[in-house]
């Protein structure tokens, strides 16, 4: 074994490039030179060889998973009698400088991280030339399991795991690494259904990503944001990891990535001069979630949720039922999500209003009620004057009877009535002229006598 190698490994703490890797045969690009030290040795184990089993301070137990850098073996480490995944690189020693420096970095990554739903790593090390690391064992799937098995899954749930992993990546960010490699291979589902981000072999530090354009292309193209799909393109920053989860959010609701052929060359060149389908038009999906969706899939990355805790933060607010950033709510939609948040407030302040309406409607009712008595009051009182003004004229009184009928006449053509305002003219009008009648033969026997 060469010593160089040797040291190396053991002076670095921890994880391998693609730990926990996906089982299944995705479209993940690699540096050339990593993937000839892949294929130059693939390790052999037979587990009904008891000798072969016994691997340094474990044993192997079974295989679980098998991808393009080596196995994944269930095992049970005896000193601290615990059961871990073991991943055992093919390359073993003779792994190239390239591979060894892509593993150094990630295991510089790693070591920041320490979260319960990032996939622990416990140590790395060499045994019988062969490269391996101990990780968290997590006993379920990964997502991309879930997904052949199930289908797209239902909006809420859809959302409420987008977030709790937006939150375990805000946290790497936070620690200043990027992922570059979210998918659904690389986010594993325990039997809680918990999910956990595994696989920072392609992270980078935040500082140096965002000083230098990309130098390389790797990652997954159906995952990859447009600026990871270019050499010397735009810098890689958070908006890039914000991509991944809006394309895994897609997929979750879909059942299929955005951008996906069965050529990765055809598929990065849809990722860089396609246009991302509505998640609608392919599966029925909440208004507000495909806001949030198609906010992290803008291939501009300005215009994209700026970190993974803003995206974190929308789908929070989706699931609380309150407006998300991306799609304001007017003040009638704004009070329906309100009364769906708080059904018991909502149904005591709508008892309220209507106890108030109804209060309202009642002082309404009596006051036109005891408008209609005043009015009644007043006609009757203005009838009874005109009574009096009939008897004054027959008692010989014409002028207190045109008193009452003046005073009427006023009140009349206060409160706008012009009917009886021009029947008590008429009777006005009458009484004069009976009274200048009468006036007429006494003035005429006067002059007679004189």
């Amino acid at each position: 074994m060469e010593t160089g190698v040797t040291r190396r490994w053991w002076t670095d703490p921890v994880l391998a490039r693609l730990a926990l890797a996906n089982t299944t045969k995705g479209l993940v690009t690699q540096p050339a030179s990593a993937a000839a030290a892949v294929r130059a040795e693939r390790p052999g184990i037979d587990l009904q060889d008891p000798r072969q089993r016994e691997f340094g301070d474990y044993e192997l137990i079974e295989e679980i998973g098998r991808g393009g850098m080596g196995c994944i073996y269930r095992a049970r480490q005896r000193n601290l009698g615990r059961e871990v995944a073991i991943k055992l690189l093919s390359a073993g020693h003779r792994a190239s400088e390239a591979l060894i420096e892509s593993l150094r970095r990630e295991a510089q990554n790693a070591a920041l991280l320490q979260h319960p739903n990032i996939v622990v790593v416990h140590e790395m090390g060499e045994h019988a030339g062969l490269i391996y690391f101990a990780m968290q064992l997590v006993r379920g799937r990964s997502l991309s399991q879930c997904l052949l098995a199930e289908g797209p899954m239902p909006p809420r749930r859809a959302a409420a795991l987008l977030r709790t992993v937006a939150e375990a990546v805000d946290y790497a960010h936070r620690l200043g690494v990027l992922h570059l490699d979210l998918k659904p291979g690389n986010i594993l589902v325990d039997g809680a259904g918990v999910p956990l981000v595994a696989d920072f072999g392609l992270a980078r530090r935040l500082e140096q990503a965002l000083e230098v354009a990309n130098d390389g292309i790797a990652g997954t193209p159906s995952y990859m944001a447009p600026e990871q799909a270019q050499l010397d393109g735009a810098a890689l920053s958070p908006a890039t990891d914000v991509w991944a989860l809006g394309a895994v959010l897609y997929e979750l609701l879909t059942g299929e990535p955005p951008f996906c052929t069965g050529d990765p060359a055809r598929t990065l060149q849809l990722l860089l001069r396609g246009h991302v389908r509505r998640p609608s038009r392919l599966h029925a999906v909440p208004a507000d979630l495909e806001a949030i969706c198609l906010k992290c899939l803008d291939k501009e990355p300005t215009r994209r949720y700026p970190g993974t805790r803003a995206l974190a933060d929308d789908l929070g607010r989706y699931l609380d039922g309150r407006a998300v950033s991306v799609r304001p709510l007017n003040a009638l939609q704004r009070l329906a999500r309100w009364a769906q948040r708080e059904p018991r407030f909502a149904i005591a302040a709508a008892l309220a209003l209507c106890a108030l309406l109804a209060g309202i409607a009642v002082t309404a009712l009596q006051w036109r009620r005891a408008e209609r008595d005043a009015q009644a009051v007043v006609v009757r009182l203005w009838q009874y004057r005109r009574e009096a003004a009939v008897r004054l004229e027959g008692d010989g009184d014409p002028a207190a009877a045109l008193s009452q009928l003046l005073q009427n006449i006023r009140e009349e053509g206060d409160a706008d009535r012009p009917d009886l305002v021009h029947d008590d003219l008429l009777r006005l009008r009458r009484i004069r002229a009976v009274g200048e009648r009468s006036k007429a033969p006494a003035a005429a026997g006067g002059d007679d006598g004189a």
